[in-house]
């Protein structure tokens, strides 16, 4: 059982890492990011308005997965924004490539954590 739990810790550490850097990264250099920013989701909004608002998702999702609260549902939300980013910017799979690891790390971290009622 307590391999468990230390599993759990590293696998919340590593994806709240990934979200924690994309966060600050586009914050800081905007221009290297908003270019994943899909096409269509530019005639809502300004494409730095679009990211700022993303990256402050991505840091609030980074610190919920840290915490340990409620663990099933920040890796559910985790997985949901991976498989999001990877099918919206299918076409730079050649960077993305990463990211499926990290989606199939929060789908674990999802069924490690769920508990039946």
């Amino acid at each position: 059982m307590q391999n468990a739990r230390i599993v759990n810790i590293f696998l919340r550490l590593s994806i709240s890492s990934v979200f924690f850097y994309a966060a600050i990264a586009a914050t800081l250099q905007p221009y290297n990011w908003v270019g994943y920013i899909p096409t269509p989701l530019s005639t809502i909004a300004p494409t730095n308005i679009l990211l700022l608002g993303f990256s402050l998702y991505q840091l609030i999702l980074a610190i919920w997965i840290l915490s340990g609260w409620k663990t099933f549902y920040s890796a559910l939300f985790s997985s949901l924004t991976l498989i999001a980013i990877i099918v919206a910017n299918f076409s730079d799979i050649d960077i993305l490539f990463r990211d499926f690891a990290i989606f199939f790390s929060s789908v674990a971290l999802a069924i490690g954590s769920y508990k039946k009622k």
